[in-house]
C-alpha cells in the first residue's frame, strides 16, 4: 500500500491503478482531518457506499461528485495545477517569435 502513495507516473498507469491511487490518498486525507466515512458522507452529500466505492477506486465516481468529496476534505484548491493556463498567443505573434528565434549556430 506505501506503493501507491508514492508519487504515481500517471502517464504510464491504467486508469484503474489511477482510481485506486486516487481513492487512497483521499481515504489518507480523511483519516488525517479524523474524519468517519460518515462525516464524510454528511459534509459532501454524497452516500457511504459513493464514499467507500471510490476510496477503494471502485466503478466512476461522476466529476460533480470528486468536487463534493474534495471540498469536504479541503482539497479542492488543489485543481489549479490540474490544468494549467495556457497564454493564446496570436498568429502574428508566433511567426514574430518564430523570427527570432535562432536557426543554426554562428560559425567562428
Amino acid at each position: 500500500m506505501s506503493n501507491m502513495l508514492s508519487i504515481m507516473n500517471y502517464d504510464l498507469a491504467l486508469n484503474d491503478e489511477i482510481l485506486i491511487n486516487i481513492g487512497t490518498k483521499a481515504r489518507k486525507q480523511r483519516l488525517n482531518m479524523n474524519m468517519t466515512v460518515a462525516s464524510l458522507s454528511a459534509k459532501s452529500g454524497l452516500s457511504s457506499k459513493t464514499i467507500c466505492d471510490f476510496e477503494l477506486g471502485k466503478g466512476n465516481i461522476s466529476i460533480r461528485n470528486l468536487l463534493e468529496v474534495l471540498r469536504a476534505l479541503h482539497l479542492l484548491e488543489n485543481l489549479n495545477g490540474l490544468i494549467p493556463d495556457i497564454p493564446i498567443i496570436s498568429p502574428l505573434a508566433l511567426v514574430d517569435l518564430e523570427k527570432k528565434t535562432r536557426k543554426r549556430a554562428r560559425n567562428k
